[in-house]
């Protein structure tokens, strides 16, 4: 079977009916289904329809899917924001220990180690730590 514009355009419509608003999900999922119909053997445009919604899981299931795209995009840049954290912390604090150690052993450098060390800990870990705190806890209350 072979699709028109106007039954593409119906499809297109009711994806953003059942609550799919990211466009790269609805270009996506608008291509499998109407790839769906093209390849079953139902000469009638409706039952082929309802067939490949069925196939897909049901009116719910697109509604659901845009629910987890948008999960998954956010859990990605949480992911992100934990790691550059995480990296920071260990950045800093590893470099001010190296300074604190140069400075017990009386060693060069020590003075522009420990400032280095503190400047990364006050000025990059913890507005970024208390930053990611934030969020997660706006992602929570709104979520």
């Amino acid at each position: 079977m072979i699709l028109t514009e106007t039954q593409i355009d119906y499809i297109a419509t009711n994806l953003e009916f059942y609550g799919v608003a990211q466009n790269s999900l609805k270009e996506d999922l608008l291509d499998h289904i109407c790839t769906y119909i093209e390849e079953s053997n139902c000469t009638n445009f409706d039952t082929a329809y309802k067939e490949a919604i069925q196939n897909f899981g049901g009116h719910y299931a697109m509604g659901r899917l845009q629910q987890q795209t948008t999960l998954m995009v956010v859990l990605k840049k949480d992911l992100l924001r934990l790691r550059i954290v995480y990296a920071t912390g260990f950045l800093a604090a590893f470099i001010l220990s190296n300074g604190i150690l140069f400075k017990i052993m009386h060693w060069p450098w020590a003075g522009i180690l420990m400032f280095t060390g503190f400047v990364l800990l006050n000025f990059v870990f913890m507005p970024l730590f208390f930053y990611r705190r934030y969020k997660n806890g706006k992602a929570t209350v709104t979520g």
